[in-house]
């Protein structure tokens, strides 16, 4: 069997390339040498063309299978084709360079979180411009803003060198304990060096340079584990759209831009106050709703209540409201809570009711029920008269 020599390896700043075909399968062909890196280790594969004769076909998957690193071409493109054919390849050098940035500075984070917290990156994933990495537990916000301030200042100002270099498996005892990864099972393994920071090893396409990547932004942090941000002209993009966005909102909150997130949190702490404050009105008015009916009718004590009420607050304070009462609670213009009290009518009765007459759609227990209902009734009191006329 020829193995494939992986020319992304020697040179992953290389863009074009010929080489022959060895072996065509189902939908793809295996060629004696490639710049196209296949789907592994957690990396997005290459994207590029392959040309014979004036014919090409693009190249949007390939992927690694019992070592044979398979192109998957069109059909159109296999029939034209044989064993033995000179190919031109080309690859998407600018997809190619984004998963490189984004390869490499993984790299920089995973040893800065390593070195820094003693968290093990548990998981990674590289994709164009993107990188997501699970830990293996949990940081919190002040250990991640310093973590990115390193990672920013590695990637913008203080470049590291990032070479690879080729061992073979007994070479590395010496130096085993110093390299971030388990070492793989293998004759001949890759490792990936970055002065003064990190060894590992990787099959990976990478930069020789780490100032290369550029600017990093933050987009996701949950858990304290889960990591995900932007490299290149998606954080380009991001950033600038952010920084235009927070300039407006400054404009809007009278403060400076590097006030905006302190203000932000003032009025979101008034606005959890606010809320409590409004819950405790809406919980005092519903204790002095339940003594005033709107109408009582065959026994029944019919309110309407024309605000929304925690569902908390309303099981907490039934207790006040007559055993025999109904109670409609307008949510919007054409949505409402149906609550019973009574044995005798069932709140999802109430609303099938309505959805019957007026359309639309609902349910819910004896207790309590909602409907949306596609036509607003003209006098919710006179329905309730009504349902309880049919019983």
């Amino acid at each position: 069997m020829i193995m494939t020599q992986k020319l992304y390896w020697d040179d992953p700043y290389k863009i074009k390339f010929t080489a022959k075909i060895v072996s065509i399968q189902k939908g793809g062909i295996v060629l004696d040498k490639t710049l196209f890196f296949p789907l592994s280790g957690n990396q997005a594969n290459d994207k590029g063309i392959l040309q014979h004769n004036g014919e090409q076909s693009a190249v949007n998957a390939v992927e690694i299978i019992d070592d044979d690193i398979i192109h998957y071409v069109s059909s159109d493109f296999i029939r034209k084709i044989k064993i033995g054919n000179e190919i031109i390849g080309k690859i998407d050098w600018e997809y190619r360079y984004g998963i490189m940035k984004a390869h490499s500075s993984q790299h920089i984070f995973s040893a800065i979180f390593l070195e820094s917290y003693n968290a093990k990156t548990s998981r990674a994933n590289i994709e164009y411009e993107e990188v997501s990495i699970q830990l293996d537990h949990p940081i919190n916000e002040q250990q991640l803003l310093e973590g990115l301030k390193k990672l920013n200042e590695i990637c913008t100002s203080v470049s590291k060198d990032i070479t690879a270099e080729i061992y073979h498996k007994g070479e590395l005892s010496k130096i085993k304990d110093s390299i971030r990864s388990e070492i793989p099972e293998k004759e001949e393994i890759r490792l990936i060096k970055i002065d003064n920071l990190d060894m590992v090893c990787c099959g990976g396409t990478h930069l020789k340079t780490s100032i290369e990547i550029g600017p990093v932004i933050l987009t996701d942090f949950k858990k304290g584990t889960d990591i995900r941000y932007y490299i290149g002209k998606k954080a380009l993009n991001l950033i600038s759209s952010l920084n235009v966005d927070l300039i407006n909102l400054s404009d809007k909150l009278n403060t400076s831009l590097v006030e905006v997130p302190h203000k932000i949190q003032s009025y979101l702490t008034e606005l959890e106050e606010n809320k409590q404050f409004i819950e405790i009105l809406k919980t005092n008015n519903l204790e002095l709703t339940s003594k005033y009916p709107i109408d009582v009718y065959k026994s029944f004590n019919l309110f309407l209540i024309k605000y929304q009420i925690d569902s908390k607050i309303l099981k907490k304070n039934m207790e006040q409201f007559p055993s025999n009462s109904l109670l409609v609670i307008i949510l919007s213009e054409n949505r409402y809570q149906i609550v019973s009290l009574s044995e005798k009518v069932s709140a999802n009765g109430v609303v099938q009711a309505l959805i019957k007459k007026f359309g639309g759609k609902g349910g819910g227990s004896n207790f309590t029920a909602q409907a949306n209902l596609s036509n607003v009734p003209t006098d919710l009191i006179i329905e309730l008269r009504g349902f309880i006329d049919s019983i």
